[in-house]
């Protein structure tokens, strides 16, 4: 289930929701009842760098000599 953020729009207050992929659409009312919220966008958790999946794929390539 994913965790969305929120901030209330009439008193500014930041708020977690937990909602599931197939949830309707509807925004959380604010924890002080208010109804006027908007989502907040985060950069995700995780960061993908590089080529590949694994360390061997950064890994530099033996040169002949240490062979």
């Amino acid at each position: 289930m994913p965790i969305y953020q929120y901030v209330c729009e009439e008193c500014g207050v930041p708020f977690e929701h937990f909602a599931h992929f197939s949830h309707n659409g509807h925004l959380p009312q604010c924890p002080r009842g208010h109804t006027r919220v908007r989502k907040v966008y985060q950069a995700p958790a995780v960061i993908f760098k590089g080529s590949g999946w694994y360390s061997t794929d950064h890994r530099p390539k033996p040169s002949s000599e240490e062979k």
